[in-house]
């Protein structure tokens, strides 16, 4: 049968803000009262995480983008940088290779990356003529007169030459910095440059960046420069496919409905949401109330849901990768084909999963693991060496487990049962073991410093097992 995802194209976009734009958004962020990045990203019901990657200079997606430009007031066209696009397309393998079955459909996924840099191929030149006498001028002049003319129009400024004629500095610059620089002399904002009148300024030409470009060249810069509108049409009109991270299942969206929506969950919270084909990456889901939504083919790439509660709910290839899931409800759900890779999965709740199917990952493994220990667990189970940091392992039947050398730091054991389990060398430090059940366990060189819910009495009984509070030294295995 035929793949019908063959031949088909997967992309995501994004688009990152430049060094000079970014400057700009602080100030706006600044004028228009808000206090740190976290509230203005509250206010939009942004991601945190999306908006410090904006003001980093990393890539976010077109709406986010877009969002953020719009709320400081900014016209997004002149904070980005440039637009990148990720594409994957499934394509078939040649099968006359004999290590290839004959009958059996052999694919491949071809990857590539393209970025646009903003178009500024238009230089610009100009002449600014100074009132002084040239005989007058050092060694120093040309790179002072150069970090003023940058300073007051643009970072592409450059001086070419100073000649005589009073003082006649030759300039070349982009466009847009070239222009700035004309209105801020003919406005009278700027009349002398180091202290020296100006007495005219003047464009002479344009050009472009390489004079010997071929005329192959100036093609690929107009497909490109078509590109590059193409997007910007997509980004102001919101009409944007984006991608669920699953092959052949894209979903069309307008950015103005998905924000509505976000703002609608946050707002409004009611258990039984149906979400099919939506879109709702960078979105602040942050304690939402989720219980028994049905989610399909849902993108929450890069979300904030730490707090959510997702108890009883339905995933199905939903796309959590990059996502913020600390403290988030999902026990008693079902979770089928899920894509938590890159996501901050901290002490999310996984208790009686009724399905538990996701993409292989290392945090999945992890994952699958903590639900295999709640729904499943197995008196001489092997967990030697095993990370369980962070995790929510609260009420759960650990007993007889041997857990030698594991990474349970920070990790939630309130009221779990650790009777007569091994804990030799394993890292409990900064764990909560309230109420747990440490009878009969083995705890040889085991760290238990800054654990939670000890007493005093419990802590002189681990050590004199060969648990180690602080910095006291391992005591010798015999």
């Amino acid at each position: 049968m035929t793949n019908p995802s063959l031949g088909r194209r997967k992309s995501k976009i994004t688009i990152t803000a430049s060094p000079k734009g970014v400057k700009i958004a602080e100030n706006a962020l600044v004028r228009l009262g808000f206090d740190s990045k976290i509230n203005f990203a509250k206010s939009q019901i942004i991601a945190p995480n999306t908006v410090t990657k904006f003001f980093r200079c990393k890539p976010i997606q077109p709406d986010s983008f877009k969002r953020i430009c719009d709320a400081l007031k900014l016209n997004w066209q002149e904070i980005y940088e440039g637009i990148e696009e990720e594409s994957e397309q499934l394509e078939r393998i040649d099968c006359s290779s004999p290590d290839i079955n004959e009958g059996e459909e052999q694919t491949q996924i071809i990857r590539c990356r393209f970025v646009i840099c903003k178009s500024n191929k238009t230089t610009i030149k100009g002449v600014i003529e100074l009132e002084g006498d040239i005989n007058l001028i050092n060694n120093d002049f040309q790179a002072v007169i150069e970090s003023l003319l940058r300073e007051s129009s643009g970072d592409t400024v450059k001086i070419e030459d100073i000649k005589e004629g009073s003082i006649k500095i030759f300039i070349k610059g982009s466009q847009e910095d070239i222009e700035r620089l004309v209105s801020l002399i003919n406005s009278g904002e700027i009349t002398t440059i180091n202290g020296l009148p100006v007495k005219d300024i003047q464009v002479l030409s344009e050009s472009s960046d390489d004079d010997k470009s071929t005329e192959s060249d100036n093609k690929w810069h107009a497909s490109i420069k078509d590109y590059e509108e193409n997007f910007i049409s997509l980004i102001n009109s919101g009409e944007l496919t984006t991608s669920s991270g699953f092959p052949d299942e894209d979903i069309q969206v307008l950015s103005d409905d998905k924000w509505r929506l976000v703002q609608e969950i946050v707002s409004e919270p009611r258990e039984e949401r149906r979400l099919i084909n939506t879109d709702l990456s960078d979105a602040d889901l942050s304690g939402a109330c989720l219980r028994y939504a049905y989610l399909r083919n849902v993108n929450l790439s890069d979300a904030d849901l730490s707090g959510a509660d997702l108890s009883g709910a339905y995933l199905s290839h939903v796309n959590l990768s990059n996502a913020d899931l600390s403290d988030a409800d999902l026990s008693g759900g079902y979770v089928d084909f899920v894509d938590f890779s890159g996501a901050e999965v901290k002490y999310v709740n996984l208790n009686n999963m009724k399905k538990f199917c996701i993409l292989t990952s290392e945090i999945a493994d992890k994952l699958m693991l903590v639900s295999e220990i709640l729904d499943r667990p197995s008196r001489d189970q092997s967990l030697s060496g095993v990370d369980l940091s962070y995790t929510k392992l609260s009420d759960a039947n650990l007993s007889g487990v041997d857990l030698r050398d594991a990474d349970l730091s920070g990790t939630d054991l309130r009221r779990a049962y650790l009777c007569g389990a091994d804990l030799s060398g394993a890292d409990l430090s900064d764990a909560d073991l309230s109420d747990a059940d440490l009878s009969s366990t083995i705890v040889t060189n085991a760290l238990f410093g800054g654990s939670l819910g000890l007493t005093e009495d419990m802590k002189r009984d681990l050590e004199s097992r060969g648990a180690i509070f602080g910095d006291r030294p391992p005591v010798p295995v015999s």
